[in-house]
């Protein structure tokens, strides 16, 4: 099996098994493939939002410390094979086919779904590659999410959870953490992102059920200047982390690093050499793709992966932040239908003096043209520009018009990485 089959193959499943929360696939497929997920030592993650940052200031941090590190997290922003990767080196198409090829050889009449069979590959692929830690974000959920199948993880980490995937997950924030909770296991330890006191009881809760060991973290202070970021942050330890300094742009994302302090601060009481030194340049270096990205300066543009009303929120108070009072904004947005994009647009229509819309392309997309039309009701600055080509074009455009603007697109990650194709193709072009 080649990588064209391999993928032909996963998308093929995408459609016929679509999304099937529950365990007993997995497990079933991780007995016929030798367990590979109680051979590599596990952090595991769950939430709504901030899990990629986390595991993007986790992975710098193992990494400066010297540990190899796998990451398993989906969807994938820019290129497929990034949702496996090691020491930020994405899975090889060799490597990916290969891992496939061998779960699917071992399948037989197993009911799995494609991320149960990827999930499989990844745990595979750390082994293969004598990983010493792997960091596994949740797809979706948490308690029967396909990832939940690590009994003994080194650490459980819940991150900010906020509305999201209701159909499965509940329509009551404490039915979505109870969820989420799900990954804490029996006696083990939990690091808790500091949130609504709502999710809270909730996690805490659970965690007691569990007789684990868990902590909350801690409020940070942070001071933002010239689109940087330098915070303090005193441990539940009682160790003191100040000017701690990170390139990750959004002013959420301190409240993101100091999971990650945590997390190295339990992980150094079971043995792991995480010097204070790799702590804080493994979170200066930290990058992640399509979080509040600047992926040109001229014009000036961002790309955010604000798909909730939670992450739609935090991009809000990034733009009173950084943009507010020095640029006029212009908006690119494409949603899927299955979100609840009424609630992103009342965080950040008002502050857009131009809005094109586009359809992204995913089966669960929302046209342009009703975006557009939802949209309409704030404001009549906006128009449907369809594609993403096209949205890139016509937001230059309109850029041009204007002394100081910044383009900001966000929505549904599904379409971010073709829109940075073309910003690079078009600076390519202008050498």
């Amino acid at each position: 099996m080649n990588y064209l089959q391999a993928r032909e193959l996963i998308d093929s499943l995408t459609i016929k098994k679509g999304i099937v929360p529950g365990l007993d696939s997995v497990k079933a497929l991780l007995d016929a493939t030798g367990n590979q997920h109680e051979k590599v030592p596990v952090i595991h993650v769950a939430g709504t939002n901030g899990k990629g940052s986390f595991t993007a200031f986790m992975e710098s941090v193992l990494t400066e410390a010297g540990y190899r590190t796998g990451v398993y997290n989906s969807p994938s922003v820019f290129e497929y094979n990034e949702r496996i990767r090691i020491g930020t080196k994405n899975i090889s198409d060799e490597d990916y086919a290969r891992e496939i090829s061998f779960i699917m050889d071992k399948k037989g009449d197993i009911p799995a779904t494609a991320f149960e069979v990827e999930t499989v590959a990844a745990f595979n692929y750390f082994v293969r590659k004598k990983c010493d830690i792997a960091i596994i974000e949740t797809g979706m959920g948490g308690r029967e999410d396909a990832t939940n199948v690590c009994s003994h993880p080194l650490v459980s980490v819940i991150m900010s959870i906020s509305m999201d995937h209701m159909r499965f997950l509940g329509n009551a924030i404490e039915e979505i953490a109870a969820n989420k909770a799900g990954i804490i296991k029996e006696q083990s330890d939990a690091v808790i992102y500091l949130q609504d006191k709502k999710v809270l009881d909730v996690l805490c809760e659970e965690a007691k059920k569990k007789k684990a060991d868990y902590i909350i973290t801690h409020p940070v202070t942070a001071h933002f200047k010239d689109a940087q970021t330098v915070f303090d942050y005193t441990a539940y330890s009682g160790k003191v982390y100040d000017s701690m300094k990170i390139k990750l742009l959004g002013s959420y994302q301190p409240e993101n690093a100091v999971v990650a302090i945590e997390v190295s601060e339990n992980l150094i009481k079971k043995g792991f050499n995480i010097p204070e030194s790799a702590i804080r340049t493994g979170l200066e270096k930290a990058q992640w793709k399509g979080r509040f990205e600047k992926i040109c300066d001229d014009p000036l543009i961002y790309i955010d992966g604000a798909h909730n009303p939670a992450a739609a929120e935090r991009l809000r108070d990034s733009i009173e932040l950084y943009f507010k009072e020095k640029y006029k904004i212009i908006y690119i947005i494409g949603v899927l239908s299955d979100k609840d994009y009424d609630k992103e647009l009342d965080y950040t229509v008002e502050y857009a003096s131009y809005i094109y819309t586009l359809t992204p392309d995913n089966p669960r997309a929302l046209s342009g043209r009703d975006l557009m039309k939802k949209i309409s009701l704030r404001t009549k600055n906006v128009e449907n520009a369809g594609t993403v080509e096209n949205a890139f074009v016509q937001a230059q455009k309109k850029a041009s018009e204007y002394d100081n603007a910044v383009i900001i697109a966000f929505g549904s990650l599904s379409y971010l990485g073709e829109l940075k194709r073309k910003v690079i193709e078009n600076h390519e072009n202008r050498k």
